[in-house]
């Protein structure tokens, strides 16, 4: 039997992941807490991308417009790295003072940003000619 939720609870359901790994990793501090909320991240990580996959647009699989196989990366391993980038950078804000520590999260949630979004341009749509 299928079950099927309404798109509004589908579509937000990593982020509500996202939100709950946030609220335990900022208010608690035992590692179970820690191993579920990791859970949680790697839950919404996984739906995130495996949507992504799927609802690609641009299948082309060829070296010349395969980012992955520019930069010798494994397929996996490109596909996940902003959000291990984000990962990072959000436990350094969470558990750091340090001023340099923070400027580098801050870094890292940039460029986390950046590569989500130039990838959700590049997944939507076909390349145009102008």
């Amino acid at each position: 039997m299928l079950m099927y939720y309404p798109k509004f609870i589908y579509e937000n359901l990593p982020y509500a992941y996202f939100l709950v790994c946030a609220y335990l990793l900022a208010f608690y501090e035992t590692w179970p807490v820690y191993t579920s909320a990791g859970l949680l991240y790697c839950a919404g990580c996984i739906t995130l991308v495996t949507r992504s996959e799927y609802r690609r647009l641009d299948r082309r699989k060829d070296i010349e417009n395969n980012p992955a196989k520019k930069n010798n990366l494994p397929e996996w391993l490109y596909e996940y790295l902003p959000y291990g980038y984000f990962a990072v950078a959000m436990v350094i804000v969470l558990k750091t003072t340090s001023a340099t520590l923070q400027f580098i999260a801050f870094c890292l949630m940039i460029l986390a940003l950046r590569n989500l979004l130039f990838r959700m341009n590049n997944r939507r749509k076909a390349k145009s000619l102008f």
